[in-house]
């Protein structure tokens, strides 16, 4: 085997090396992207979809309103049965559709934040998911809201922040 033959079988290890190490940071890039984007899944806490209790009870919630096109009909369905609700509602849309929000409020549902503008919040700095949920808590509060209001985050995904906050 001459010095050149190494070289070249150097080279190409070299560059399987190279491409093995990229494919596998591609591979777990993707997993991750996946991971973020799932509904059901998230970095840090948990997600809470029951409550022990020995009552028959359903919470009920809607999310990402108010919509005015769903709002008022969705109320009288609600008022027809006796029926309390959680609404989540976005900030931007709270801003642009405030009649909707104090309607909901005047109902005596319970009014939860849903972010300013619905991101996920995987990857997102404490000071912009702070700036998200209290523009949000501001309108709920101008529209009315005097009691707790509670976050749930968008895509039931969030991050350490969210916890910090």
């Amino acid at each position: 085997m001459t010095s050149g033959q190494n070289k070249s079988d150097a080279g190409l290890k070299l560059l399987l090396k190279t491409m093995i190490a990229l494919l596998l940071l591609l591979g777990i890039a993707i997993l991750l992207f996946m991971y973020s984007r799932s509904d059901d899944k998230q970095f840090m806490g948990i997600l809470i979809d029951r409550v022990d209790t020995d009552r028959k009870v359903v919470a009920l919630t809607f999310d990402d309103g108010p919509q005015p096109e769903y709002t008022q009909e969705l109320l009288g369905i609600l008022e027809a049965h006796k029926i309390k609700a959680t609404f989540y509602l976005v900030g931007k849309n709270v801003e642009r559709h405030f009649d909707e929000t104090t309607a909901i409020i005047n109902a005596g549902h319970e009014i939860g934040n849903h972010s300013w503008s619905h991101p996920r919040m995987v990857f997102k700095s404490q000071k912009f998911i702070a700036e998200e949920i209290e523009s949000t808590d501001k309108v709920i509060r101008a529209a009315g809201q005097l009691g707790e209001i509670y976050f749930r985050p968008p895509f039931g995904t969030n991050s350490l922040h969210c916890h910090i906050i």
